[in-house]
């Protein structure tokens, strides 16, 4: 199984209005990554990759509507549209057009998110499902939740607060495989299963390799036995992979929120791309 290369540079755009349809017209239709900011600012309100530019930066735009847009078609557009209505927000938009698959794309999009979360100790406003203090995110406008009668707009709510941003760990002085890591407090490397459970961040590789098979998050005893359980299903993306002699590490990280973790395991995803030149193998297989 080929790895993905790491993204090279990329040529963005000049700034755009987003609110601009005719504008939004011109940009291509072709797949790409594309940034967001508010109209005054150095840093990002959201990044995004797509297969269609065009159409993806038109599904963002339910943000002007009246009532806060469902999580769905854009997972960005509620915390947008607080900054717009609550805040007085205007968006411009940036993009870059990027003829690789989806893994490339999703890797770039990493790389470009921890280089953002590295300059500014923070990541862009609206990524990672985050929302502005004092809101809660509208749930997804899938057939499922309508029957279930679950499907809900977000509202005002004082007792809603942001999750706290994670301190950035873009490693780009060790080695993917070492002890000391993103400076994270890692276990040796194992082929036996983790003694008990725990949340944190997880890597696997094959022994003694210096490239990764791939880098995880959750709770880590459960998503290593998925891992391990995916070699058994025939034709599955990611079963070539885990069906060959691995052995994992992995760092307990308890204090973390679920948003963190996914902070972290974007930095640890970058960190690789940017060091070896490649995705780890099995990343962004399903």
């Amino acid at each position: 199984m080929s790895s993905s290369r790491a993204t090279p540079a990329l040529a963005w755009s000049g700034w755009l209005p987003l609110g601009d349809r005719p504008v939004r017209l011109q940009v291509p239709q072709g797949p790409g990554l594309y940034q967001v900011r508010r109209i005054g600012d150095s840093a990002l309100a959201y990044v995004g990759q797509t297969a269609e530019l065009r159409r993806r930066l038109g599904q963002l735009c339910v943000l002007y509507r009246d009532e806060m847009p469902y999580n769905d078609p854009h997972t960005a557009a509620p915390c947008l549209w607080v900054m717009r209505n609550a805040e007085g927000a205007k968006f411009e938009f940036s993009i870059a057009e990027f003829a690789g698959d989806v893994r490339e794309r999703k890797m770039a999009e990493c790389v470009v998110l921890s280089q953002h979360r590295t300059r500014f100790g923070r990541s862009p406003t609206a990524n990672f499902g985050r929302m502005p203090d004092g809101w809660v995110k509208s749930t997804g406008n899938t057939a499922a939740l309508v029957r279930a009668g679950r499907r809900a707009r977000g509202y005002q709510d004082s007792r809603a607060s942001r999750p706290a941003d994670q301190n950035p760990v873009l490693d780009l002085g060790r080695a993917p495989t070492a002890c000391d890591w993103a400076q994270l407090p890692w276990s040796s490397w194992s082929s036996g299963p983790v003694a008990e459970p725990m949340v944190g961040v997880y890597r696997i590789r094959r022994p003694g390799q210096t490239r990764l098979v791939y880098i995880g998050q959750g709770l880590i005893r459960a998503r290593l036995a998925a891992h391990a359980a995916k070699s058994q299903l025939e034709g599955h993306r990611q079963g070539a992979a885990f069906s060959q002699p691995l052995e994992s590490s992995w760092a307990g990280l308890p204090g973390c929120s679920p948003t963190q973790l996914l902070e972290i395991e974007c930095d640890l995803i970058a960190s690789h791309a940017l060091t070896t030149g490649f995705a780890p193998e099995a990343q962004f297989l399903g």
